[in-house]
């Protein structure tokens, strides 16, 4: 057989340099680019009608737009986001003036008084922002105050060196949003709030709370001290455990309730048409005024106690549980009249008409 026809060894040697030439890393990059080339323009047409995809186009350089580059591209990115919101900075209280500072919120606030002994009084200031003012009295370089915010819990502690009389104490002056949602507890000392309107939750561990022209919902809560209201108007929750309630002007609505545990219950008042409240006392007096316009649908039971009533239409009956009084004060009027459930185990009940 001539050479020129070649031959089983010439047909072996061709095959495999073709194989060679297949798996040589010069050809496989090829094909890769060849590859690569064609996923971009698929890309590129696929994407051609899309905003993002021009903007992509318009400002990311060729090279970063290979699949892999703009896979990397895009986790920087969103590391990179991650990373700014992570490490950005509270913002900083200000001080305007010497004693106040000033926070910045959104729509609503926690205050957290811890260790205090004076008065905080809030009222209404300037929206997007919590403003407070300490007054020192006594011997006021023993008072030490710190405050902190992280989102919306403000944390203001006071201390009071050891060994000091009484008369040394720190107040405070708390303006917040008119209309706001706010939750203001003190550790101890006189809680005030006038002039405010919105969801407020006022608490205070060991003292007394008042709220004078306030309106929406409000939650008053105390363990030992006395609640008082005046111009209130909303839907109202007021407990003390060892204390007095009195309301004057007060307006309730929607599910209020008034409770004591050892204290009595006085309230000069009115309730909203389809209102619900209930005033409860575990050992003491409940005194209910109303005006003789209202119409108001009363039950009341004590199992220990007396009930008085100024008001014909309800009535008052002994049974086997004690007295019972149900009745309706006022005339019918529009609307669904209002409910009014008393109950006290160990003292009296006075209904009594109001102007």
């Amino acid at each position: 057989m001539r050479t020129g026809e070649g031959g089983p060894d010439q047909s072996r040697r061709d095959l495999t340099k073709r194989a060679g030439q297949r798996a040589s890393p010069g050809h496989a990059f090829r094909r890769i680019l060849a590859g690569i080339s064609a996923a971009i323009a698929t890309m590129r047409s696929k994407a051609s009608s899309s905003s993002l995809a021009a903007l992509v186009e318009a400002h990311v350089p060729p090279a970063w737009r290979r699949p892999r580059r703009l896979m990397l591209v895009g986790a920087l990115l969103v590391a990179g986001i991650a990373l700014i919101i992570a490490t950005r900075p509270a913002a900083t209280p200000r001080h305007p003036a010497p004693g106040t500072t000033v926070f910045q919120i959104d729509h609503r606030v926690v205050l957290r008084f811890v260790h205090s002994a004076g008065r905080v009084h809030v009222s209404a200031g300037p929206d997007g922002q919590v403003s407070i003012t300490q007054h020192r009295s006594g011997i006021t370089d023993a008072i030490h105050t710190s405050y902190r915010q992280q989102r919306d819990v403000i944390t203001v502690t006071v201390s009071i060196d050891p060994g000091l009389p009484l008369a040394t104490w720190v107040d405070f002056d708390v303006a917040v949003p008119r209309d706001t949602s706010a939750k203001v507890a003190v550790a101890a000392g006189t809680l005030q709030a006038a002039g405010v309107t919105g969801n407020f939750v006022l608490q205070d561990t060991s003292g007394s709370i008042s709220a004078t022209n306030v309106s929406g919902a409000i939650a008053l809560r105390t363990a030992s001290g006395s609640i008082n209201t005046s111009q209130v108007n909303g839907q109202v929750s007021a407990i003390t455990d060892n204390g007095t309630i009195t309301t004057i002007s007060t307006r309730l609505r929607g599910h209020s309730l008034v409770q004591a545990q050892s204290g009595t219950i006085n309230f000069h008042g009115r309730l909203d048409p389809g209102c619900h409240a209930v005033f409860r006392n575990t050992n003491g007096a409940i005194g209910v005024t109303l005006p003789n316009v209202s119409s108001v649908l009363v039950n009341a039971r004590t199992p220990h106690g007396s009930i008085n009533s100024e008001f014909s239409a309800v009535h008052v009956v002994s049974d086997a549980e004690g007295r019972v009084a149900n009745g309706r004060i006022g005339r019918r009027a529009r609307g669904a009249p209002a409910r009014l459930s008393i109950q006290t185990m160990g003292g009296s009940i006075d209904l009594n008409h109001g102007t």
